[in-house]
């Protein structure tokens, strides 16, 4: 199981994204749990994910978030702006699943 966290401004529009990601890894069988969690809250739950992802409309916060991921040892990368706009779960999940094997040497 790939576990993502989503760092965005509220998680409104970023639920979206995320049944959009949930439904392209059913349809790929991909084992796979997104959660969007807020800039003020996602701190607590860092640890609990494999893949920190940042949602365009907080590309301000990166280097806050990827610092303290990185002393967790965890893969940060933005959502393409495109993709997050249009919530093509499938070209997110692309880019989970290159993150993750890269990660892990595969």
């Amino acid at each position: 199981m790939i576990r993502v966290l989503i760092v965005c401004s509220w998680g409104m529009s970023t639920s979206l994204l995320v049944d959009s990601m949930m439904t392209a890894a059913r349809v790929k069988q991909q084992d796979l749990l997104v959660e969007a969690l807020s800039a003020g809250e996602y701190m607590e739950r860092v640890e609990d994910f494999d893949i920190i992802l940042i949602a365009p409309q907080i590309r301000h916060l990166r280097k806050n978030i990827a610092a303290i991921a990185s002393s967790l040892h965890k893969p940060v990368a933005m959502i393409e702006p495109f993709h997050y706009a249009t919530m093509n779960g499938e070209a997110v999940l692309e880019q989970i699943e290159h993150i993750f094997h890269v990660t892990k040497g595969e």
